[in-house]
């Protein structure tokens, strides 16, 4: 019984020393860290200092982002209930400064256990001084002195200021509370304009008090964030969202405008767009009032937050770099390329059009009802399908394929923006008679609209893909150069001869006229812009198989360059699903227009000069120079030597006292200058009824305002042709205006369809 004692006794002390060494390896080894981590939390007091994040500069260093300190209330119950601090009086003060409700911040300030409760976020200076201010004055009162404000707390932080609001939203984003990226610029390079945040350590007794003086205090300084410069130019950017709301307004477009601006030689983007945009300064609101109007109205409550989320993200949405579209005719310039630089087709290949053309059983119609032969010239200008079809078969899938691929149609571009989507095409191993017709005109493959003006670049810049990007530097948080961001060329797709060649035939196409002695069938042709010889093509293509024609919808979208001889510049613009008053649908009616003014305004933005034709410098707007007070015939000799023409039927003295229009007035050459020798500048002059043009012929219109003593600034598609007819003026019918009064005049060409 004694050795059966002793043993059991011995069993009990090894187990007992196995139990105690096994905690010892568990504390000491196993749990060592997570027990230290605890061990210091319980020890010190960690507070965070938020970094400045980075600025985000347009190319001309006009600030689109920077941070600003703000700060943050927070309270302690605890160390109130310790002091004995009136929360009633504490909660209806804070409510007061801070636009909130006395009774939410009541409850929070009775959790008498909790050191921490968030009161506010990002409040700005003048409202932090006053809590500050209210807090002093308080507690010198003798409210104060037997119950002091106390545990209350201002800790620093950092807003996100968005100076233009909604100027390129849906390429910045914006960030959220915790000062992250949230797509755009900010997300994609959020890493760069963070930084990093800095600490103050204490240490705190067992409570969880901080001990007195800054006992043991170490603080470690926060590293503010890399700034950015971005390719955007504000200026351009601006021109190029004023035309696209435009086009969405007046086209009544369902499912939003997209717009780029791209160096066609470096791949910087100037200017990128989707419109409707929405206020960075405020993205969790809806920007379309009637869609929130819908939203609030929803009864469900799930239901209706499900709807705002869905409205939130379609509005945050870059179209431009993450929804897919069909190109349509603007994919030609691909196909027409690869089969010059190929050799599977040369400038003399023909082919006669017959409105349609049958492949493997199926018919693909062109959109005219036949355009007779074509040369490669004419089936680029007339946009005909059926000549594109053949194209493609005479090159082969192979061919066809490799030049998709050497495009970058196979790959995303790389563009440095978060949300890229994938081009979806027909592999070689798929590629069969019908998906190689249907590719070849455009229609079968779907891509970003990034994507495509990237590849449309490289047939018109000397057959370079280049890579596009919209930063330009990063800079530290002294403003000095971290990293330049060099232009990089991907690949030679086409050979130098190829792309001068369809450079050529491309400009050829938007400014050729009825002069030449060609029939006007393009849709190019509302491409045109004076003093740049700018090329380009339409394209209009369906969004999905519709049951009928009434159901059917369409993009719309046009692509165009300038100068003509020496691109600097393409702009891409997609409208999807617009819905014309007219019915019309064809990117040549719709987008081109937009291309054209947004090409016009932003090469004169970078400084690039006008070089006029002389038919081109008699139409160009000046000013009217001042000749009042001058006699009538050095006042008249003045005007034509500034290319005006004179009335002077109604200056019967010898002294011009008015004249109009008024000196300084926008009009183009070759306007009649009325001059009056009795002062009309309080009555006016002779009133006129302007007429109803629509539909008129173009040489009608400009007879009519002729014969009535009006001048006429001409928009869109000019030129003579029964074709060409009018289809807006800027001064409604039936208005009554001065005599020698501008009637801003748009003209389109019937016979444009792509």
């Amino acid at each position: 019984m004694r050795t059966r004692a002793i043993v059991l006794a011995a069993l009990f002390v090894l187990v007992g020393f196995g139990a105690v060494v096994y905690n010892l390896y568990q504390l000491q080894i196993v749990q060592h860290d997570e027990l230290a981590a605890r061990a210091e939390n319980q020890q010190l007091a960690d507070e965070t200092i938020t970094p400045n994040r980075g600025v985000i500069y347009d190319s001309d260093m006009k600030v689109l982002a920077r941070s600003n300190k703000v700060w943050t209330v927070v309270a302690s119950p605890r160390d109130m209930a310790k002091s004995g601090t009136n929360i009633n009086d504490v909660a209806v003060k804070l409510a007061e400064l801070l636009e909130l409700d006395a009774q939410s911040i009541l409850e929070k300030l009775q959790k008498s256990e909790s050191n921490y409760q968030l009161i506010k976020r990002q409040i700005e200076k003048p409202v932090a001084d006053a809590i500050t201010a209210w807090i002093t004055e308080y507690n010198a009162s003798d409210k104060g002195k037997d119950t002091p404000v106390a545990g209350i707390s201002l800790v620093q932080d950092a807003k996100r200021y968005y100076p233009y609001q909604t100027l390129a939203s849906t390429i910045i984003g914006f960030v959220n509370a915790d000062g992250d990226g949230v797509l755009g610029i900010e997300s994609y390079y959020n890493d760069t304009l963070k930084g990093t945040a800095g600490r103050v350590v204490g240490m705190k007794n067992a409570w969880g008090y901080d001990l007195p003086n800054g006992t043991y205090e170490a603080a470690y300084d926060a590293e503010d964030g890399n700034g950015l410069v971005l390719t955007l130019n504000a200026s351009i950017q601006s021109t190029l969202e004023k035309y696209l709301q435009n086009a969405v307004d007046q086209y009544h477009v369902e499912n939003r405008a997209v717009g780029i601006v791209m160096d066609v030689n470096t791949g910087a983007i100037l200017a990128m767009a989707t419109m409707p945009d929405y206020n960075l300064q405020d993205p969790y609101t809806i920007a379309d009032e009637a869609l929130a109007a819908q939203i609030a109205a929803i009864a469900d409550e799930n239901e209706r937050a499900d709807a705002k989320y869905t409205a939130q993200w379609a509005q945050w949405r870059n179209k431009a770099v993450a929804d897919l579209y069909y190109p349509g005719s603007v994919f030609k310039v691909i196909t027409a390329s690869a089969a010059l630089d190929s050799g599977a087709a040369n400038l003399n290949t023909s082919y006669t059009c017959k409105g349609s053309i049958t492949v493997a059983g199926r018919t693909m119609r062109c959109a005219h009802t036949n355009h007779g032969t074509l040369d490669f010239f004419g089936g680029l200008d007339g946009s005909c399908n059926p000549y594109y079809v053949t194209l493609g078969q005479m090159m082969g899938a192979e061919t066809f394929c490799n030049y998709m691929q050497a495009f970058g149609f196979y790959e995303k571009t790389g563009v440095d923006m978060d949300d890229e989507g994938t081009t979806q095409y027909v592999p070689l191993e798929r590629m069969g008679p019908v998906e190689l017709a249907s590719s070849a005109f455009g229609q079968t493959t779907s891509t970003t609209p990034i994507q495509m003006i990237t590849a449309a670049c490289a047939v018109i810049n000397g057959g370079y893909l280049v890579q596009p990007h919209v930063v330009k530097q990063v800079l530290d948080a002294d403003g000095n150069i971290v990293e330049n961001v060099e232009p990089e060329v991907k690949r030679q797709v086409l050979s130098a001869e190829t792309s001068a060649t369809m450079r050529e035939l491309l400009t050829r196409s938007v400014n050729m006229t009825a002069a030449d002695g060609k029939t006007l069938i393009g849709g190019n042709k509302t491409g045109y812009v004076a003093g740049y010889k700018a090329g380009g093509k339409s394209g209009t293509s369906q969004r999905k198989q519709a049951l009928s024609d009434e159901e059917q919808t369409y993009y719309s979208s046009y692509w165009g360059f300038a100068p003509g001889d020496d691109p600097q510049i393409a702009v891409l613009v997609m409208l999807d699903t617009p819905h014309d008053e007219q019915g019309t649908y064809y990117g040549g009616r719709l987008a081109a227009p937009v291309v054209q003014s947004v090409l016009d305004e932003a090469l004169q933005t970078l400084g690039v000069p006008k070089e006029y034709t002389e038919a081109e410098l008699a139409k160009v707007e000046t000013a009217v120079p001042n000749v009042v007070g001058s006699s009538v015939n050095a006042a008249a000799g003045k005007l034509r030597e500034s290319g005006f023409n004179v009335d002077i039927e109604r200056a019967t003295g010898d002294t011009v006292l008015y004249q109009y229009p008024a000196a300084g007035t926008i009009v183009p050459r070759q306007s009649t200058i009325i001059l009056y020798s009795e002062d009309r500048s309080e009555s006016g002059g002779d009133l006129v009824t302007v007429p109803n043009l629509t539909d008129m012929s173009y040489d009608a219109a400009c007879a009519t305002l002729k014969s009535l003593g009006l001048n006429v600034s001409e928009k869109g598609v000019t030129g003579g042709g029964s074709t060409i007819v009018v289809t807006e003026q800027d001064i409604a019918a039936d208005t009554q205006v001065e005599i020698g009064s501008v009637i801003e005049v748009t003209f389109h060409d019937t016979t444009v369809l792509d």
